[in-house]
């Protein structure tokens, strides 16, 4: 490519530069992609047992702890009996939580049942 009299090598002009300095957020993105699945049943319920219909969802909620800590949630499913919710940070939840979501008026104490890295199953405490 000629332009104002410069010239241009043809093998160096879309070549990606080595000397790149790496990016944080990539790198840690790759990581979190690269770890592997759980594949683990989580179900509290005996087997012959039914289990309580869950009901698809995708709403924000908050979490209060025993400790008054509190942690932004997605509530992803919800039954009579409990909901799956998720969660971004890196956070171990106490055994007993408090999970508010106004829009579908919840305001209810659940047992943690199960707890993997963002994501959680929570019982509702019997009234």
């Amino acid at each position: 490519m000629v332009r104002h009299g410069w010239v241009a090598p043809a093998r160096t002009m879309f070549k990606k530069s080595d000397n790149k300095a790496r990016d944080p957020l990539a790198d840690r993105m790759r990581k979190i992609s690269a770890a592997p699945v759980e594949e683990t049943d989580y179900s509290s319920v005996a087997t012959g047992e039914k289990r309580a219909e869950r009901k698809p969802t995708f709403k924000s909620a908050t979490l209060t702890m025993i400790s008054g800590e509190r942690v932004d949630v997605v509530v992803k499913n919800i039954s009579e009996t409990g909901a799956r919710i998720e969660f971004v940070r890196d956070v171990t939840l106490s055994d007993r939580v408090l999970l508010s979501e106004p829009t579908m008026r919840i305001r209810t104490w659940a047992y943690v049942i199960w707890q993997t890295r963002g994501a959680a199953g929570l019982q509702f405490v019997a009234t």
